[in-house]
């Protein structure tokens, strides 16, 4: 008798293939669509009396089967996601699909680095809409979007990070009037001049109206009569003999609110010996390396000795 040898590869085969045909074959089980009220009631970590309360709000579905009351498994879990009172004792917070749409009011208190009363008071005051979650007032995404575009007193901490960066390229209408040493209505009266006006840019942070550094610098370059007041000078500065120096650290200041980014009695910045000897910021450097004067290091900051640069200066107008 001859027997047929079988290789264990088509031996596995063979089996697998009598196994995926057989009649007989192990079915995978059902997936589980009911539980009892007892399973939902332990997920949410509820007593007898509170689980029969919330079967008969009729949040989700419930059904009498085979004489035992059941609750949808899938009802039950698009309810959760859309309230936040209950929380189960263990698996996915609540409200995961409420708060795709909406923020409660802890959560704009937070955002907004305010008070939970304030953010009451601005809903009536503003009439921000609403919406009522199992007693709960929450504020849709969209209503809070469309508020928020129309104020720019109160901020999210990341437009405030923004704000900040914007407030120091920008001085605001006291700070310009001090700058040029008038009254304050005067500089009401320069920004609606059709003959100064259109120096200026101005942007709204926290509801009030700030002038950029750059366009007042432009102001102070495009008109010959106002000037920054020497009254705001520093003692140094107040010391320049240098009467055309002096009002180039002025504007410098006026532009960057910096007065480490001007130099002193005994050093010059590159630009301001570049300034003074009315050539490219290039042209210092290159006649620094060629020794015709030298610089120090101070901290991070380079700076040009201001005896020898001023000295040579006037040797080379004389040759």
């Amino acid at each position: 008798m001859n027997q047929v040898v079988i290789e264990e590869t088509s031996f596995e085969e063979v089996l697998s293939e009598i196994e995926e045909n057989s009649k007989y074959k192990r079915l995978s089980p059902k997936e589980k669509t009911w539980m009892t009220v007892p399973e939902m009631g332990n997920l949410l970590g509820l007593k007898k009396t509170g689980r029969y309360w919330l079967v008969q709000k009729n949040y989700f579905e419930c059904r009498e089967i085979a004489g035992q009351m059941r609750v949808n498994i899938a009802s039950f879990e698009k309810w959760y996601a859309n309230q936040v009172k209950y929380q189960k004792v263990n698996g996915e917070g609540p409200g995961k699909n409420l708060k795709k749409w909406s923020y409660s009011i802890s959560e704009v208190a937070k955002m907004l680095g305010i008070s939970e009363t304030t953010v009451y008071d601005l809903i009536k005051r503003d009439g921000i809409k609403t919406v009522t979650v199992d007693y709960w007032i929450r504020i849709p995404k969209k209503s809070f979007q469309e508020w928020y575009e129309k104020q720019s007193k109160y901020r999210t901490q990341k437009d405030r990070e923004k704000d900040k960066e914007l407030e120091g390229a920008t001085i605001t209408m006291p700070e310009m009037a001090r700058l040029l040493g008038i009254p304050r209505r005067q500089v009401y009266e320069i920004l609606k001049n059709s003959k100064y006006s259109h120096f200026f840019e101005t942007v709204v942070i926290a509801e009030k109206k700030r002038i950029t550094k750059e366009s007042f610098q432009k102001f102070l370059e495009g008109q010959d009569h106002y000037k920054l007041d020497s009254a705001n000078d520093y003692e140094e500065l107040s010391m320049e003999q240098n009467f055309s120096l002096a009002n180039y650290r002025r504007k410098k200041l006026a532009k960057t609110g910096d007065r480490s980014k001007n130099g002193n009695l005994s050093y010059l910045t590159f630009d301001e010996a570049a300034f003074l000897a009315k050539v490219s910021r290039g042209m210092i450097y290159k006649w620094m390396d060629d020794g015709k004067f030298s610089a120090v290091k101070i901290g991070n900051i380079s700076r040009v000795k201001r005896d020898e640069f001023e000295a040579w200066l006037e040797e080379r107008k004389g040759n």
